[in-house]
C-alpha cells in the first residue's frame, strides 16, 4: 500500500542534525511521534513524521506541513527560524521552554537549555495538553 503525507495534517516533528541533536533529540521526536499517531486513530493523513532541520528548510512545501521542532536554537535551524516570532506558552525557570501559538497553531517548538529542559519540554507539552491543542486546531474539520 503506498503511503502518502497530506500537506495540511502530516505533522513534522523537526531534530538538528548533527551528533548531539541525534543523540539526545532524536529519541524524545520519536517519543512525540508515538504520541501523535496514537492520537491519529488512523485517521487517513493524520500521522507525524520525524525528519531533520536541514530536510526541512530544504523542502519547497515544508512551510505547508504543520512543525514542531524539538530542540533549541543552538541545534535545531528550524527552532532558530521560528523561535522569535512565537509565544512562549509554557516556561519552567527559564530552563524549559514551549512556544505556540495556542490559537492558531501548526507551528511549535519544544527546548530547554539543556538536553533536561528540552526533555522536560517534551514531557511537559504532552502531560499539560498542549499536545491535544495543538493537534486539535491542525486536524480540525474544515
Amino acid at each position: 500500500m503506498p503511503r502518502y503525507f497530506d500537506l495540511h495534517s502530516t505533522v513534522l516533528i523537526v531534530v538538528g542534525h548533527g551528533i548531539l541533536p541525534e543523540e539526545e533529540d532524536r529519541p524524545l521526536a520519536y517519543r512525540l511521534k508515538r504520541e501523535v499517531n496514537a492520537r491519529a486513530g488512523g485517521t487517513n493523513g493524520r500521522a507525524a513524521v520525524v525528519v531533520t532541520d536541514v530536510w526541512l528548510l530544504n523542502q519547497e512545501l515544508a512551510e505547508f506541513f504543520p512543525a514542531i521542532a524539538v530542540g533549541g536554537p543552538g541545534v535545531n535551524a528550524f527552532t532558530t527560524q521560528i523561535y522569535e516570532d512565537l509565544p512562549v506558552a509554557f516556561a519552567r525557570d527559564q530552563h524549559a521552554f514551549i512556544q505556540m501559538a495556542v490559537d492558531t497553531g501548526k507551528r511549535a517548538a519544544l527546548w530547554g537549555m539543556d538536553q533536561d529542559g528540552t526533555r522536560n519540554a517534551v514531557e511537559t507539552f504532552v502531560a499539560d495538553g498542549l499536545l491535544g491543542r495543538f493537534l486539535d486546531l491542525v486536524w480540525r474539520q474544515p
